[in-house]
């Protein structure tokens, strides 16, 4: 089925329901704090018994509760609304105008709703009516409408923050545990497009940069399989997990082959937008790898490590072998349940740069 020249696949709809459910979460949890928040700086309990009281409730927290639902659930449509594929096709200064004016405009619909207009008056837009029924612009409700905007700003600002460094390193950053560096064990899948040279000077640098764009909103499928996408390269990516996350199911090779399959399911609206089906390979190894938080004019968060070293080796001897995924024999001896593929060994391989040889597997799923 195409809906908007795009393929919907039952990993995209579990994308977009992991995502809806999330940010509803998100929302609800800021709101909820957020509203509370401004009670305790301005100890004014009857400007929401008295205007948004809807439940006719005496309790301060159910009435915050369900203010905090009906904005959670306004906001994740809004969400919807401005993805970044949409944001593509639209230039970016209008969006952020009409993005500012609809949490504006939310804010007196809020009112509205709040005042229970009745439906009546809207109806018959007799507009001197809805005046007549909004409740009087006085320094509470201006301090409230400036409160409201500026929390809408921060909590967009604080996921953006999320979408760059990740929700687990976001934990840990907030929390100060990315300050000293520390050890983990984690496993990395290093996967690149197959001939995307060729494909660059094909479609020329306008053209491949939205087909990589394509590419990476179509990679959001390791998302389902609780995988982080660490960096993107060029044409290619850095995922990771952590041990628990990346052996259970084995999400670390089974994200792989979704990421196929919802390329594969998409292959007309690459051929019809690109005249190209692209291909993929990757290199999954496992190890231990330092986390830490560098620089000082811009920070970021760097995996560093001989195994990220190795796992870039690895994929690289895709083109070898001819193979679309190849793992490490570490990762393979702490695979759980090898059923669903087939695994053949390849030796210990010499790679590049390396001074011992790397024990290989070709992985085809069944």
């Amino acid at each position: 089925m195409f809906i908007f020249g795009y393929m919907i696949t039952v990993e995209k709809i579990q994308i977009r329901n992991n995502k809806f459910l999330r940010n509803l979460f998100s929302h609800l949890s800021f709101w909820y704090c957020s509203l509370l928040f401004y009670i305790f700086l301005t100890g004014d309990e009857l400007f929401f018994k008295n205007y948004f009281n809807l439940l006719e409730s005496d309790s301060i927290y159910y009435i915050i509760l369900f203010l905090s639902i009906s904005l959670s659930i306004l906001f994740t449509f809004l969400d919807i609304l401005f993805t970044d594929r949409v944001l593509r096709f639209f230039p970016r200064r209008f969006m952020i105008f009409l993005k500012s004016s609809l949490y504006f405009i939310s804010a007196f619909v809020i009112i509205l709703i709040a005042v229970e207009l009745p439906l009546k008056v809207i109806i018959q837009k007799d507009y001197n009516q809805i005046l007549n029924y909004l409740p009087e612009l006085n320094i509470n409700f201006i301090r409230f409408l400036v409160y409201f905007y500026l929390s809408a700003f921060l909590i967009n600002f604080l996921k953006a923050v999320i979408k760059k460094v990740g929700r687990g390193n976001f934990r840990n950053w907030v929390l100060g545990m990315l300050n000293k560096p520390r050890e983990q064990k984690r496993i990395f899948m290093f996967i690149d497009m197959k001939a995307s040279t060729n494909i660059a000077e094909k479609l020329m640098h306008r053209k491949y940069s939205h087909l990589v764009q394509d590419v990476f909103n179509d990679m959001s499928v390791v998302d389902n399989y609780n995988g982080d996408i660490y960096q993107y390269l060029g044409d290619g990516a850095i995922i990771s997990w952590n041990l628990k996350s990346g052996l259970k199911h084995n999400n670390c090779l089974n994200s792989f082959y979704a990421f196929n399959k919802v390329i594969n399911k998409r292959e007309r609206y690459y051929q019809r937008k690109y005249g190209i089906s692209p291909k993929f390979k990757a290199g999954i190894h496992v190890g231990n790898v330092m986390v830490l938080q560098v620089g000082q004019i811009r920070r970021d968060i760097s995996y560093n490590g001989d195994t990220l070293n190795a796992t870039a080796r690895i994929e690289s001897m895709c083109n070898e072998y001819k193979q679309k995924l190849l793992i490490s024999g570490d990762l393979y001896d702490m695979l759980i349940d090898k059923n669903g593929f087939i695994f053949k060994n390849l030796g210990n391989i010499k790679l590049k740069g390396k001074r011992k040889g790397v024990d290989l597997y070709q992985v085809k799923k069944k």
